[in-house]
């Protein structure tokens, strides 16, 4: 007689083992998986912002394939894991919340990684009346993209027509605002940006960011020719007074440079400084501080002076006249392919959690009218 633990041993059928791409999916529906990623993302991003921070943290973590293949990884784990154990419940308020929740996440995370290997930003800085490229990078004093964008996606030239300061819109003091244009031949977008308004063409945002003064600097011989004239931007620098000093050089203090400058002979090293006119704009007085070249590059006797705007300055061998006060402007120049559904998805999510949480209250409320 056959004992029954070993009639039941033998009737029992053998557990196959599982295959490759079960182990596969048992491996992407896991939670565990979708916490471990969840967490190591987060790890990596509170790396990026407090320790490289800036373009440096873009770099090293969020531009790079492998940081956003964890956001794919992270998604399509946290997606799986959740619809997978969800598929055949019935349908409540609670399922339905959480349903958009976890729908709205996973489309958050694609626009990231999207936005993260297609974006650009770039600084265009113009001076009233001229024309750039958009699609060169030399246009730009400051650029930043994506991985896989195409710079031929900047197509046409962008101008700025004019810098419109005080600018009010229905009394509202918008401070400064940029009229430009931007595109090519029939394709263009002509608009005034400012703080609160940017130009979109062909997917491009262009956006206000900062503005200064330029002054026209043109130089005559002796007999009164003029040999050379460019437009000369000036740094705002700020006093600790709360004042701003308006000279050439960089944002920490004035500095001279060589006048013209290169590829031409330089006949001098000039720092330029600027005091508005009070009531009459584009008008003031034109420091200048000139140290003549000779024709080894060899410094002369520095001659410092004062002249109106229109003025001529005697510099010995050559004159310096300011003939007149532009402004340029540097304007944030962005591509964000993923932006839309980024803030479509953050909407979604949150009225994914709203109806979550209205279904829990819904059903604790009906269990303690069934106790």
């Amino acid at each position: 007689m056959i004992a029954p633990e070993t009639s039941a041993a033998a009737v029992a059928p053998a557990r196959r083992p599982r295959t490759l791409p079960q182990h596969a999916y048992a491996f992407l529906t896991s939670p565990k998986l979708a916490i471990a990623l969840l967490l190591a993302v987060l790890a990596f991003c509170v790396v990026g912002v407090t320790v490289f921070r800036g373009e440096r943290a873009w770099q090293l973590i969020f531009s790079t394939l492998w940081f956003n293949a964890l956001l794919v990884l992270l998604a399509v784990s946290s997606g799986t894991a959740f619809f997978t154990r969800i598929w055949r419940r019935k349908l409540s308020v609670v399922s339905v919340g959480m349903i958009v929740f976890h729908v709205s996440f996973v489309a958050l995370l694609g626009a990231v990684v999207v936005n993260s290997l297609f974006h650009f930003r770039g600084v265009l800085r113009l001076t009233e009346g001229e024309t750039l490229p958009n699609g060169q990078l030399d246009s730009y004093d400051l650029v930043e993209h994506g991985r896989f964008f195409d710079i031929a996606r900047l197509r046409g030239e962008t101008t700025l027509v004019k810098m419109h300061s005080k600018y009010t819109v229905d009394g509202l003091d918008k401070r400064a605002a940029y009229e430009i244009a931007v595109g090519e031949g029939a394709a263009r977008t002509s608009g005034t940006i400012y703080i609160t308004r940017d130009l979109e063409h062909d997917g491009v945002r262009y956006l206000c960011s900062k503005e200064g003064y330029s002054v026209l600097v043109v130089m005559s011989d002796k007999d009164g020719r003029e040999v050379y004239g460019a437009h000369v931007p000036l740094q705002s620098i700020k006093h600790s007074n709360g004042g701003y000093l308006y000279a050439t050089g960089t944002p920490t203090g004035p500095e001279s440079f060589p006048f013209p400058p290169p590829p031409e002979e330089p006949r001098a090293e000039l720092l330029l400084s600027y005091r508005p006119n009070a009531v009459v704009e584009r008008q003031g007085d034109i420091g200048f501080q000139v140290v003549p070249l000779g024709p080894q590059g060899t410094p002369g006797a520095a001659r410092n002076g004062q002249v109106l705007v229109g003025g001529e300055f005697d510099a010995g061998d050559f004159k310096l006249s300011p003939k007149e006060i532009r402004y340029w402007v540097g304007m944030d120049v962005r591509y964000d392919p993923g932006q839309n559904v980024i803030l479509a998805s953050l909407c979604l999510g949150l009225a994914g959690m709203v109806v979550t949480f209205v279904g829990r209250v819904r059903q604790g409320t009906a269990n303690r009218r069934a106790a």
